[in-house]
């Protein structure tokens, strides 16, 4: 459509093209008008609406957690299609039943946990420090409110909560724990043949032409990947902020306009007690406990013997420090109208009726200009940059738009040089760029491989953008006989190879079956004598070891055969079992299988206890409607 309207789209044509795209632009907005209605119900339960809103959201989310996950490796095609919508709209119906469940067993979570947690957050810090600025600015790079992400977090942790009740719950029993350690030290006793690849490579010998008819027979496995070069402009706010001249009356200026970056503010640490509801019985009990405080009483112990917040009860109601606009606004109020050691009225809020303590203030600090001069050269650099960026950012975008056959006018209009990549395939590059999701898309797609345009800007990071256009494209082609040849003879010499060892092996397998000696079946040289050997031991290979312990054991000897990593084929002879005493157990051993047996006991529990929430919900997904959302 696009490329229709740049080639086509001329005088009054363009212009009622334009007009036609601007009435639905105006009367419903352009997000509408891409993403569609949001409000759209996708599923219920129990008659609680999740809308294409929350299912969008939350496939960012998942994306965004593959990307940092899987780093080079993501692939956005693995992440799309209904199944893996149906996938997330299945985990957002769970995170719903779970939330009720937590409700109705009056599970709550308390502000000061809330506090706690964003201030222990590494992402919101600055210097070890919670910051508010830090704050708002990473919720607001993922798209949320302070308010927002906290109802979010609250609902996290009130099923967190639930979850560690449930695991608490599941238990190991010492006989289920003896059982495993006795068959995790169990011991067997095997003896073992080793037929070497190599022996039956020397005799294999290969029909005249098999490597051609194999090669004409499985051409499309003989191809060079379809390949692509890019010329590319680059906008990064980073190149940009190395570019940016300063000088120390700047400076001065920008430190006395953003003095609060770098001087901290007040912050103060607090103690509470906290009875929750708001009756009478409520008041009567926090004017008790206030009482006792004007007579003397440690307010550490009566917070310990009464406080009903589990999170700082058990510290003496010790809340640490925190700053403005992080605490419920009315205790926010009260804390900072005390001086030290001071203790406030009771105060309410939507947990309940509080007392509380000033601990300790901490002042204002941080440094002066020329202390600080480093620091603010970085922020000025930054944030100046960052302005910069997001000017030029527009430009990039409309002029390689406008221009879309060539990049020299963007370059030359924002100073920017054209670069040129390697030529790489759709597995990507070894670089930045051409290991980018997102630009392999772009450099194989229909507008930019077959139609030499531009593309749109792609972000490589949160201010770095790219728009790319093609340089050379080399199609799939097919790789000569001559080429791959001897590739194809030595696979095929292999495979000969190791179907000679099998039937030689199946074949000392029936030998030993039948009553032969083990030993006198192989040369001398190829067989192992028997020997106990625990799960974990070194004297042999890993792939006898697992291939011993999972053959069924019977009075008499069990014999069985596997073709090894190598191409060996390995007979291996079973005769005795020797359980392990769980007495011979170290105690880290017997701890960790406790627990690991305690995880997985949780986790059937867990399981069990998500399957008869949904078996008692009504739930209903909207399958044609999920499918519909946009990707």
């Amino acid at each position: 459509m696009l490329h229709f309207i740049r080639e086509k789209a001329q005088g009054w044509v363009a212009w009622f093209i334009v007009g036609l795209i601007s009435i639905p632009f105006a009367l419903w907005g352009l997000d509408s008008y891409l993403t569609g209605e949001t409000s759209v119900t996708v599923a219920t339960v129990n008659g609680e609406e999740i809308t294409q809103a929350d299912l969008q959201q939350s496939i960012q989310q998942y994306r965004d957690q593959m990307r940092n996950t899987m780093g080079d490796e993501f692939d956005p095609q693995m992440f799309q299609g209904t199944a893996v919508r149906l996938a997330i709209i299945d985990d957002l119906i769970e995170q719903r039943l779970l939330l009720d469940a937590s409700q109705q067993l009056g599970q709550r979570v308390p502000d000061s946990q809330i506090a706690q947690f964003v201030r222990n957050t590494e992402a919101f810090q600055v210097d070890g420090q919670f910051n508010l600025e830090q704050y708002q600015m990473v919720l607001g790079r993922a798209g949320y409110t302070p308010s927002m992400y906290e109802a979010q977090l609250r609902q996290d942790l009130l099923s967190q909560q639930l979850v560690q009740v449930i695991e608490r719950s599941a238990l190991a029993s010492n006989h289920e724990v003896q059982r495993l350690l006795r068959l995790e030290n169990q011991q067997r006793e095997i003896a073992f043949g080793v037929l070497p690849l190599s022996q039956y490579l020397e005799s294999v010998s290969l029909d005249e032409g098999a490597a051609r008819e194999y090669y004409e027979a499985n051409q499309a496995a003989y191809t060079a990947p379809e390949q692509v070069s890019i010329n590319y402009l680059r906008l990064s706010a980073a190149t940009l902020a190395d570019e940016i001249n300063v000088d120390d009356g700047e400076l001065k200026s920008f430190y006395a306009d953003n003095r609060d970056q770098f001087v901290g503010p007040e912050q103060r640490r607090a103690s509470h007690i906290l009875i929750e509801g708001d009756d009478e019985q409520a008041k009567a009990k926090i004017e008790e406990i206030a009482q006792k405080l004007k007579e003397g009483a440690d307010f550490a112990e009566l917070a310990k013997a009464n406080s009903q917040d589990p999170g700082s009860s058990e510290q003496g109601g010790d809340l640490g420090y925190f700053q403005r606009d992080v605490m419920d606004a009315d205790f926010e109020a009260a804390a900072f109208a005390l001086e030290v050691g001071e203790v406030s009225e009771p105060v309410k809020t939507e947990f309940g009726y509080h007392l509380i303590k000033v601990t300790d203030i901490s002042a204002p600090a941080g440094e002066d200009f020329d202390a600080a001069r480093e620091k603010i050269e970085q922020q000025y650099r930054l944030q100046t940059s960052r302005k910069q960026f997001y000017d030029m950012a527009d430009q990039l975008a409309n002029l390689t738009y406008e221009n879309p056959e060539s990049l020299d006018i963007a370059a030359e209009a924002l100073g920017l040089t054209i670069e040129t990549t390697q030529l790489f395939t759709r597995n990507g590059g070894s670089d930045d760029v051409t290991s980018s999701a997102e630009v392999i898309e772009a450099a194989f797609s229909d507008d930019v491989l077959n139609h030499d345009l531009n593309s749109q800007a792609l972000e490589l990071g949160e201010t770095d953008l790219i728009v790319i256009r093609k340089e050379k494209y080399i199609p799939e082609t097919p790789l000569s006989f001559d080429s791959v040849g001897p590739a194809i003879e030595e696979q095929l010499r292999y495979e000969a190879a190791v179907d000679m060892a099998v039937e030689a092996g199946e074949a000392k397998v029936a030998e030993i079956e039948n009553g032969s000696a083990a030993d006198s079946v192989f040369d001398a040289g190829q067989w192992q004598a028997a020997k106990f050997y625990g799960r974990d031991s070194e004297e042999v290979s890993y792939q006898v070891l697992a291939h011993a312990f999972a053959m069924p054991y019977t009075e008499s000897q069990s014999v069985s055969g596997f073709t090894a990593e190598n191409g060996n084929y390995i007979v291996v002879v079973l005769i005795d079992v020797r359980d392990g005493s769980d007495a011979d157990a170290t105690e880290e051993q017997r701890q960790g299988m406790t627990m690991n047996l305690a995880r997985l006991n949780a986790n059937s529990e867990f399981e069990s206890f998500v399957a008869s929430l949904r078996e008692a919900a009504d739930i209903e997904i909207f399958e044609d409607r999920v499918a519909s959302v946009a990707q």
